[in-house]
C-alpha cells in the first residue's frame, strides 16, 4: 500500500472526510481531493506529521511501514528545566505522538537538557512521564523542588527519612532532601525516552 491508499483506507475507518483533511493540514480542498484521487497534486513532506496527527498514526507508517502504529498525542511540556505544573494541568501544550500501546493516563513529555542522566536519557530526548503512577526505589523520575525541575535516579534511605534524587552521569551532583527540611516535592515517574534525531 502506498500513502494515498493508506490516507484512503483511514479516512474510511476513521470516517474522516476531505474537507477535515483539508482544513486541518492546510491545504486547499480541490488539493486534497485531487490528491487523493491521484490527479497530479501530491502530499508534501511537510504534511506528513500533520497526517500522522489527524489519523493518530505513526508516520513512519504514512511512509511506508506495513506496520500500523496507532499513536495518541501528550502534551510537551517544555524542557526538563521547565517544572511540573501545578495539579498536573497539562491542557494548552503542544503535543508529541506517544504508541497507543503505551500510552496511560496522565501521561506528559519534557524534553531532556543536559547530560546528567547520560547515557540513558541525552540532552534533546524527549522523555514521557507519568503522573498517576507508582515510583519505587530506583526509578527514574521527572521532579520539581520548589518549582526547580530535572531528572533523576530516585531513592528513599532505609529508614525512610531522606529522598535522594541521583544523577546516573557521576559529573553531576545528588540532591538530598531530609524529612526535616520544608521543600515542597513532586514528582513523575518517566516511563519512556525518545531519540530526537531519529
Amino acid at each position: 500500500m502506498d500513502l494515498i491508499d493508506k490516507i484512503n483506507n483511514l479516512r474510511e475507518e476513521q470516517k474522516i472526510n476531505q474537507l477535515k483533511i483539508s482544513k486541518f493540514i492546510g491545504l486547499s480542498a480541490p488539493h486534497v481531493s485531487d490528491a487523493l484521487n491521484r490527479k497530479g497534486r501530491k502530499f508534501q513532506a511537510e504534511h506528513i506529521p500533520k497526517l500522522a496527527k489527524l489519523f493518530k498514526v505513526s508516520e513512519s507508517y504514512l511512509l511506508g511501514s506495513e506496520d500500523i502504529v496507532y499513536v495518541k498525542n501528550i502534551p510537551l511540556i517544555g524542557f526538563a528545566s521547565c517544572g511540573i505544573p501545578s495539579n498536573y494541568d497539562l491542557n494548552g501544550y503542544e503535543s508529541v505522538p506517544v504508541s497507543a500501546k503505551l500510552y496511560k493516563e496522565g501521561m506528559y513529555a519534557v524534553q531532556a537538557e543536559g547530560e546528567s542522566m547520560s547515557p540513558k536519557i541525552n540532552d534533546r530526548n524527549i522523555v514521557y512521564c507519568n503522573a498517576h503512577q507508582h515510583i519505587n526505589n530506583g526509578d527514574i523520575v521527572h521532579y520539581s523542588i520548589d518549582g526547580e525541575s530535572g531528572i533523576k535516579k530516585y531513592k528513599m534511605n532505609e529508614k525512610g527519612d531522606t529522598i535522594s534524587l541521583v544523577p546516573l552521569n557521576i559529573d553531576y551532583d545528588v540532591i538530598s532532601i531530609h524529612a526535616d527540611e520544608h521543600v515542597v516535592l513532586k514528582m513523575a515517574k518517566v516511563v519512556g525516552v525518545v531519540d530526537t534525531d531519529f
